[in-house]
């Protein structure tokens, strides 16, 4: 099924390949009709998307991706104990959600910094300063692997053969022992916070989640994703039917599978084909208006 809307990426503003002009451009391609940034818990990259999307006539969001470890996910492994939590049409400028959005961009920032100063000290990284991968990555707040290992490529440091050693050596479980500046809020937390700056929120790719979708709904979820790459066949029709049950936004999008991401390459397990994540015209008309027409 071809769907109209990617409301569901990543660009070099976070963790993401392309650029937020370069997501829309390749968007148009596609073959979408609508497409968004969701950036980690940063919206820096919006502006440009917003800019080039108006040039190529394509329909966009604001929004971003909130990361939310959960009570109700208890005794899981870390990368399975949270949730992850969509807001779209909130205002990056009120208050709580402004300083929230800059402690964000200071933990992830602060880490890479620790985890550089680190790989300085051990000798795996040299011939590069701290200072230069910040003016490499100008206009980007939130700092990630990522943004060091293409600053370390632009200035020769590194191979792209080198990219699995860099990112086991240096990062990988690595990150996980820098304490993090400033904590997750919990995913009744970011709801909260959503709303109250205005926004919808909505529950991104619950895979094996679906059976929290209740308490979810009383903490004030307003929809969830459906057509993303790790729901099952299964998974995505109990979850349309959920949505249409209680009347949730339903959403979706590529993430760092597909175009969007770089993935061009048939063999390539996360390869998918054109539109094939995503939301339809209908539901992403309910999204941009704020109204379910159902």
């Amino acid at each position: 099924m071809k769907l109209y809307a990617n409301l569901h990426t990543h660009s070099t503003h976070s963790d993401g390949k392309f650029t937020p002009a370069e997501i829309a451009r390749v968007a148009k391609e596609e073959g979408y009709g609508a497409v968004t940034v969701t950036d980690h818990d940063t919206v820096t990259g919006f502006p440009e998307l917003k800019a080039e999307c108006e040039k190529l006539g394509l329909e966009t969001v604001f929004g971003a991706e909130f990361s939310s470890p959960s009570k109700l996910l208890e005794g899981k492994k870390y990368m399975e104990a949270d949730f992850h939590i969509c807001g779209f049409h909130f205002d990056p400028e009120y208050p709580p959600m402004k300083q929230y959005l800059k402690e964000m961009s200071l933990r992830e920032t602060d880490q890479t910094r620790t985890l550089f100063e680190r790989a300085v000290r051990l000798g795996k990284i040299n011939g590069i300063e701290w200072e230069e991968v910040l003016e490499f990555n100008k206009g980007i707040t939130w700092l990630c692997n990522d943004h060091l290992w293409r600053a370390l490529l632009a200035k020769g440091l590194m191979h792209p053969s080198d990219r699995g050693w860099y990112f086991k050596e240096l990062f990988g479980v690595h990150r996980y022992e820098v304490p993090p500046s400033y904590p997750f809020k919990q995913e009744h937390e970011i709801i909260k916070l959503i709303h109250d700056a205005g926004g919808i929120a909505i529950v991104a790719h619950p895979h094996g989640q679906l059976m929290h979708m209740d308490a979810l709904r009383e903490m004030g979820i307003d929809g969830l994703e459906i057509w993303h790459h790790l729901l099952t066949e299964e998974e995505k029709e109990e979850g349309l039917a959920y949505a249409h049950k209680h009347g949730l936004y339903i959403s979706g999008g590529s993430d760092h599978d597909g175009f969007c991401a770089g993935i061009t390459d048939k063999d390539n397990p996360r390869y998918a084909p054109a539109c094939a994540y995503g939301t339809t015209k209908e539901y992403f008309d309910e999204i941009k208006n704020r109204k379910i027409n159902r």
